[in-house]
């Protein structure tokens, strides 16, 4: 399979900053959401942008794809060499092996992606098995050298054929490449050497972070195997609908309900803000529905750099219902005094509906 080509995937070029790429990654990822987009290759593409980015974003992975096609490593490995030409699997290593990376999802409120902070997760994992260590022997007990291999990890079968002789290696299975076997097995983790836990772990939540995004946590993934390191974890980032804001971008987005006098006349009032504060805003007079008032600084941080979004408060003019006898009296003195004014040209309602619809 060639290798999959992620700055194409995100649609920039090869030399692209990294404010770049990360902008690119989050306009994707809004569209291909699976929570918003129902194609039927939506999620599939939102898996594909996710990829693009984690390599992309990561200056190391990102040199070795330069370099080699792939963010892990050449691509085509020795152990595709090996069994290509030997018709079998490459000799497994008998020292001590990474653990496997492990993947999981954490909810948070939309104010935590403002805040930050730390999040303690209980990740399910398998850690060394404390009785035996590691090495699969209840403590006190022997361990031999595997009669079937030999202690070489490997077994060979040789075959003879029209084309000449053929050797083919595969991984022994009685001892699985350790070249020895265990005489007593381990009561607590019955020989395998790890046992499964819950492990707390602390993740720092970056302020600024969205959506869709993922966080690594260095050597917070299972434990190797026969004392090996552990690989790492990394945690998908889904923020909560909030009843009063929307995230564009780095701005909040909030609709604030007057009264038709409020528009008509002008006022100062005041907005609630993402952190259960209110600013001072001034409604100005003849305010359409669906104008906007801008509060700067009120927003999501930028991730990994200084200053924040703003608070973008659209204004929706409520018709009352039920009108008391002096306010239907008011109303009507309201009405005998005047007309709608005519829209300046022929910009009106639609206009500002199509550009709502278009920015949203």
């Amino acid at each position: 399979m060639p290798p999959k080509d992620y700055y194409a995937t995100l649609g920039v070029a090869r030399d692209a900053s990294e404010d770049r790429i990360r902008s690119a990654y989050r306009k994707l990822a809004r569209q291909y959401h699976p929570d918003v987009n129902t194609e039927s290759d939506a999620a599939a593409r939102f898996r594909d942008v996710t990829e693009a980015y984690e390599v992309l974003s990561d200056a190391q992975r990102r040199q070795r794809y330069d370099m080699f096609g792939s963010g892990d490593g050449l691509g085509f490995g020795i152990d595709d060499l090996f069994s290509t030409f030997f018709g079998g699997d490459r000799r497994r290593e008998r020292g001590p092996t990474r653990g496997a990376d492990l993947r999981m999802q954490l909810e948070i409120d939309l104010i935590d992606t403002v805040r930050g902070g730390d999040k303690e997760i209980l990740v399910p994992r398998l850690e060394t098995c404390e009785r035996c260590g590691g090495n699969g022997a209840e403590p006190g007990s022997a361990t031999s050298t595997c009669t079937t291999c030999g202690g070489r990890g490997e077994v060979r079968h040789v075959q003879q054929s029209v084309f000449g002789r053929f050797v083919n290696v595969s991984t022994c299975p009685k001892c699985g490449g350790s070249g020895s076997t265990i005489d007593k097995p381990c009561t607590q983790c019955r020989g395998e050497g790890r046992e499964r836990k819950q492990q707390a772990v602390t993740l720092t939540v970056p302020p600024g972070i969205d959506d869709g995004q993922q966080l690594r946590v260095a050597g917070q993934g299972e434990a190797g195997t026969r004392s090996g390191p552990h690989g790492d974890l990394y945690v998908l980032i889904r923020v909560r609908e909030h009843r009063r804001f929307r995230r564009d971008g780095d701005d909040l987005v909030h609709v604030l309900r007057i009264s038709p006098a409020q528009a008509a006349l002008g006022e100062e009032v005041a907005v609630p803000t993402i952190e259960d504060e209110t600013a001072k805003v001034r409604i100005p007079a003849g305010a359409q529905p669906g104008s906007m008032v801008r509060i700067r600084g009120k927003g999501v941080p930028h991730l990994g750099a200084s200053g924040r979004g703003d608070e973008i408060v659209y204004l929706d003019v409520v018709v009352p219902t039920g009108l008391s006898k002096e306010e239907r009296r008011l109303y009507e003195r309201l009405r005998e005094q005047g007309s709608v004014p005519e829209q300046d040209g022929e910009r009106g309602m639609f206009d500002r509906i199509k550009e709502a619809l278009a920015n949203d």
